[in-house]
């Protein structure tokens, strides 16, 4: 596939930044198969919960999940996340020390947080006690600037991905060091180190890229799944104040979808002067030429190219010209300006005319209710389809391969922040049964002492029931659609005696 100079294409990036965990096989409903078949896919990202009654903390925000902007200290927060990783321990260079270590990593994740081996956990954690602090100091400065904007280029775009995958390995530690706090129900300790990832995961998914978006929003819904373990502890205090107080959206997706225009201006920097008016032939031939130039050598060895059909440039131009003059038309160019222009010009300007139109209609997406935004997404779609069958343009079709990328960075925001909302309405209820001598409410509409977000996804109540001691709280999939793991959330909470 072609490596496209919007970052989120990169399979890499898709696959690995997915941006909720999903839940392990023990926390799926059993079902049997029929023999020799396979078991039916999961209907919902289904979550299995135990808590008790709990009231709302004093002061009541005691607990938060985002450092308070009265603890932060003048910094760049991105230079400290860079230092925690340099100053993470060494890892074993011999293949099977290495393999050793990440083994007993893995039995320490995967263990119940009650059957931890303290003493041994500890120790090991120790050893990145530099490293923590500061991840620490990081999360307390007052910005994180990344440093990228005017530097993310076709030579780059490789280093990048490999940077941002650090910051998961740092996730990685902190987790291991917030279920040490669990297990001592230390719940200020823990509450500070979630903040202190959650900060990680929002400074990350607020980056200038697309692949820093979707790695932030992985990072951020990790560290909300510490929230359901603490949650679950004897004693844990309520996080209802906490999960309401979170930034909504919880990660701004302004600043990656802006970095991928700006990484667009950097790998084509002569594509504004098209924009500004006519030019010569020779210099619209010659930005054109680059444009291909850039697409072809961001291609690995196995990558498809942006290739004209065994035509040459001239050829390409003169077959594509009078189609694209019309085309760009009908995108609000006069037609005396584009008579005026070069034919190189206006294949050039066709390309990048439908690529600012195309980054707009994503962005905004972001400023509607759900519903509405899908179905804007869904015009947008067709939009982008008929724009490309009507080009018939090579470059036209690589950019609008953007739509399925923020597609995907569009639903992983969605997903982050319903699971937000979900686990506030736990929280609700949790409030509700310690004031009310541990008894759940019939419906959602019984609890009066805080609000109960709806569902952000169909701006209604969450589905809700009720059996004995247990209570189901379920986003349901939008209307017409098959229920899966991706558009359908679903909490099976037990609540124990206090």
């Amino acid at each position: 596939m072609l490596r496209s100079f919007i970052l989120a294409l990169l399979a890499g990036a898709v696959v690995f930044a997915q941006p909720t965990q999903p839940p392990k096989p023990d926390d799926l409903p059993k079902k049997d198969a029929p023999a020799g078949k396979d078991p039916p896919a999961p209907t919902s990202d289904f979550r299995a919960l135990t808590v008790a009654p709990a009231h709302a903390a004093i002061p009541a925000l005691k607990y938060e999940l985002l450092p308070r902007p009265c603890d932060r200290k003048p910094g760049n927060a991105a230079l400290g996340y860079h230092r925690a990783y340099m100053l993470r321990p060494t890892w074993p260079g011999d293949p099977k020390e290495a393999a050793k270590l990440n083994e007993i990593l893995i039995a320490w994740e995967e263990t119940p947080v009650d059957k931890l081996p303290l003493v041994e956990v500890k120790k090991y954690l120790a050893s990145h006690a530099q490293s923590f602090r500061a991840l620490d100091a990081g999360a307390l400065a007052d910005r994180c600037d990344w440093d990228l904007a005017g530097k993310l280029s076709v030579n780059n775009i490789d280093l990048l991905l490999a940077e941002v995958q650090t910051f998961r390995e740092l996730a990685r530690f902190q987790v291991l060091r917030i279920r040490v706090n669990l297990a001592e129900n230390d719940f200020d300790e823990a509450v500070r180190n979630i903040q202190t990832g959650v900060r990680l995961g929002k400074d990350v998914g607020e980056g200038p890229t697309l692949i820093h978006s979707l790695v932030g929003i992985a990072i951020v819904s990790i560290f909300h799944g510490r929230v359901e373990q603490l949650i679950q502890r004897p004693d844990s205090p309520n996080m209802y104040w906490a999960l309401t107080t979170l930034p909504r959206p919880m990660i701004d997706p302004r600043p990656s979808l802006e970095g991928e225009t700006r990484l667009f201006d950097n790998l084509f920097p002569n594509a504004k002067a098209l924009e500004k008016g006519p030019v010569s032939a020779e210099r619209a031939s010659a930005v054109l030429e680059e444009m291909l130039t850039a697409f072809n050598s961001m291609g690995k060895p196995d990558d498809s190219k942006v290739g004209l059909g065994g035509l040459g440039l001239a050829g390409y131009v003169a077959l594509n010209a009078p189609a694209a003059r019309k085309q760009l038309e009908t995108l609000g160019w006069p037609a005396a300006t584009l008579e005026k222009m070069p034919p190189a010009q206006v294949i050039a300007l066709r390309a990048i005319t439908i690529y600012r139109a195309i980054s707009d209609d994503q962005l905004k997406c972001f400023s509607l209710p759900y519903p509405d935004a899908r179905a804007e997404i869904a015009k947008l779609r067709e939009r982008a389809e008929k724009l490309k069958t009507d080009a018939g343009d090579p470059i036209v079709t690589a950019f609008t391969l953007s739509v399925r990328a923020f597609e995907k960075v569009f639903e992983a925001h969605a997903r982050m922040n319903r699971r937000i909302a979900m686990l506030r309405a736990v929280e609700a209820i949790r409030l509700h049964a310690a004031a009310n001598d541990g008894k759940l409410p019939k419906t959602l509409a019984e609890v009066k002492l805080v609000p109960i977000p709806d569902d952000p996804n169909t701006l209604k109540p969450f589905d809700f029931a009720v059996d004995g001691n247990k209570f189901t709280l379920t986003g349901l999939p939008p209307a017409g659609e098959k229920p899966d793991m991706i558009n359908c959330m679903k909490y099976e909470v037990t609540l124990r005696a206090k």
